[in-house]
């Protein structure tokens, strides 16, 4: 029981931590550097030059290279590489995600909840 109440613990505060690195990277760094405010060294200067670095990242054609990859190597490497890529890229997905549901606006909000005075 205590293992799993630690094990938690320590996945709730790796959570954290990545939420706060991504949310640091972005309204510390990127916002202020979009907005010319801070040089933070990004090799773009605009929201379109950020889209059209992020469309040239080409990580579908990585990802299908790193396949082709494992095709040609040995059969039981190439399948312990593979799963080992596909966990790890699961795990970052997964965190990724979590970020990003709570950065979601709510389609619906429930009037109970809106503040009728300030």
């Amino acid at each position: 029981m205590k293992s799993t109440i630690a094990g938690s613990f320590f996945a709730r505060m790796h959570q954290k931590f990545f939420d706060w690195r991504i949310n640091r990277e972005i309204f510390v760094r990127m916002f202020p550097h979009l907005q010319r405010e801070k040089d933070h060294g990004y090799p773009f200067d605009s929201h379109e030059e950020m889209e059209a670095q992020t469309d040239e990242l080409g990580v579908q054609a990585l990802l299908d290279t790193v396949e082709e990859h494992i095709r040609n190597m040995p059969r039981g490497y190439g399948r312990a590489f593979r799963h080992i890529m596909h966990r790890d890229l699961h795990e970052r997905f997964r965190r990724l995600e979590k970020v990003a549901r709570r950065r979601v606006q709510p389609k619906n909000i429930d009037p109970r909840f809106v503040a009728t005075r300030a």
